[in-house]
């Protein structure tokens, strides 16, 4: 079912049976009856269920039986699963204490007694003493990490948020308010994505590395990285685009920006399924940190999805290794006062069978 079947964007019937019937493998090598999904993005994942965070769900999995969802009366967006159950989430448009545990009493009957139940966190009061409770978390992790072709859809186009910093560009110069950039570049996002999204991280500080906005103006001759991640359907894009304030680059922030640009490619000419993570980093580590006396001490990227930052974390803390299906961003960068703050240039790819897409183009911001 696409998008525009399910009344906007949204996962496809076909991706989100295939990841239950993946976890009642791993169910039945764990001894479980049943999993209970209380996370709202394993909910989104699994079910293609969402809802503001006031409306919890709840979901049930079983080993050998069917897949069930409970979500409050009227709820009528479209979700996948085998059986749909309900419960009163408000009276009269109040809500109820306690909605979270209330979404789970719709299954309980579904519960073997004495039986092994796995979860993906906390158990509610009703079900303490009756099962014995298993973590599924390493395995739901695991799956999650590669993701599906529904999954890279909704990434990407979360990455129209690209779309919202030709927006702002107008608004580049000496005395905008970081807020009123923050403002436009939401409203710009929004429009692009044609509905509404999720939370709107992350930089809009001119003169600085990051920061949230602030009421302050704007200065001319600063750079300001805007670095941003677009929720659509619960998925989350990555982008980070630096930008002259007025308009002009000096020497040298053009030079360093041009040197980040050439920082991607050294990286992606590197990564492939089974390559470390921290050699990909060390190696560009190498080629940024020092250069003409700017530094480079972040990471260099990190997976992105239901979450903003997940695996693989392209990070000397970390010996993660590329798989295929992994979505990432890559967010090179060089610091210094002379560039008054820094260029950080992030974009977002998938990394296949066939080699690595892009996403995103955040690096066509630099003049060549």
């Amino acid at each position: 079912m696409s998008g525009e079947e399910t009344g906007g964007y949204g996962l496809q019937e076909a991706y989100c049976r295939a990841r239950q019937e993946a976890l009642r493998e791993d169910l039945r090598d764990a001894g479980c009856a049943a999993l209970l999904v209380r996370d709202r993005g394993h909910l989104t994942r699994l079910f293609n269920y969402r809802a503001r965070e006031i409306f919890p769900a709840a979901g049930l999995i079983l080993a050998y039986g069917p897949a069930v969802i409970s979500r409050r009366v009227g709820d009528d967006g479209v979700v996948f699963a085998d059986e749909e159950r309900q419960f009163e989430a408000a009276y009269m448009a109040s809500l109820r204490p306690g909605a979270r545990d209330l979404a789970v009493e719709p299954l309980l009957d579904l519960i073997p007694d004495g039986s092994r139940l796995g979860s993906d966190g906390d158990l509610p009061l009703a079900l303490a003493g009756r099962v014995e409770a298993v973590t599924m978390q390493p395995q739901i992790a695991q799956r999650q990490r590669t993701k599906d072709p529904d999954e890279i859809a909704l990434i990407e186009a979360a990455a129209a948020g690209e779309a919202a910093f030709a927006a702002i560009e107008p608004l580049l110069v000496e005395g905008t308010r970081e807020i009123d950039l923050f403002a436009a570049y939401q409203a710009a996002a929004v429009s692009a994505a044609g509905q509404p999204i999720g939370e709107l991280g992350n930089d809009y500080r001119g003169g600085a590395g990051g920061g949230a906005p602030r009421t302050v103006a704007l200065e001319a001759g600063d750079l300001i990285p805007i670095d941003t991640g677009v929720m659509l359907h619960g998925y989350y894009s990555d982008l980070c685009r630096t930008y002259p304030i007025g308009g002009e680059w000096s020497d040298a922030q053009l030079d360093a920006a041009r040197r980040v640009v050439e920082s991607h490619q050294l990286a992606l000419s590197m990564i492939a399924p089974g390559v470390s993570c921290r050699a990909v980093y060390d190696e560009v580590s190498r080629f940024l940190d020092g250069y003409r006396g700017y530094s480079f001490k972040s990471h260099l990227g990190h997976g992105i999805g239901l979450n903003p930052v997940e695996t693989p974390r392209i990070n000397p803390h970390w010996d993660d290794r590329f798989r295929s299906g992994d979505v990432f961003t890559l967010e090179p960068g060089l610091y210094g006062p002379e560039l008054r703050a820094g260029v950080r240039i992030e974009n977002d790819y998938v990394l296949t069978g066939d080699g690595i897409r892009a996403l995103s183009d955040s690096a066509s911001v630099v003049p060549r």
